[in-house]
């Protein structure tokens, strides 16, 4: 069984990831090159890169972490819902936090989960860290779902 890359069209993938930080001057990477797809499947397992809050066109929301978080979890709902799945299927669930930031992360996680879970919820582990892609995002989430099978 091969892995498939899974990029929707409604989830923004930066074509140049690699060089913006290093070398930005570079030649733009092609995108069969970039290194990364927004989630990769085998079989009924589903790998979903880290999710920021960046619209599809490319924009990050407003500085408001219930804005990011939620504009993460759309990103990965719609990863989902192209192959298929749901948010019942995330068996577990990593939230990055930006440094300073975990306590209001925990906040909009309490304010906006029931808008995505219900129990039993996915495994969950919240790390705070000191930068994530992009300045002026306050987290990324990563996650791993196993599709087509249902919980009891």
């Amino acid at each position: 069984m091969k892995k498939e890359a899974i990029n929707p069209h409604n989830v923004w993938k930066p074509e140049d990831y690699f060089n913006i930080y290093h070398s930005p001057e570079l030649p733009k990477t092609p995108p069969e090159k970039s290194g990364w797809e927004q989630a990769v499947r085998h079989g009924n397992w589903l790998f979903i890169s880290g999710q920021t809050p960046t619209t599809p066109d490319g924009k990050t929301v407003a500085k408001d972490m219930h804005a990011q978080v939620r504009q993460a979890l759309e990103n990965t709902r719609n990863i989902l819902k192209a192959v298929g799945g749901t948010t019942d299927d995330i068996m577990s669930i990593r939230y990055y936090f930006k440094a300073g930031y975990m306590e209001e992360g925990l906040a909009a996680l309490r304010d906006l989960g029931s808008d995505y879970f219900k129990s039993p919820y996915p495994s969950t582990t919240c790390v705070e860290v000191v930068r994530v892609a992009w300045a002026d995002h306050l987290l990324e989430i990563e996650s791993v779902a196993i599709l087509g099978g249902q919980k009891q």
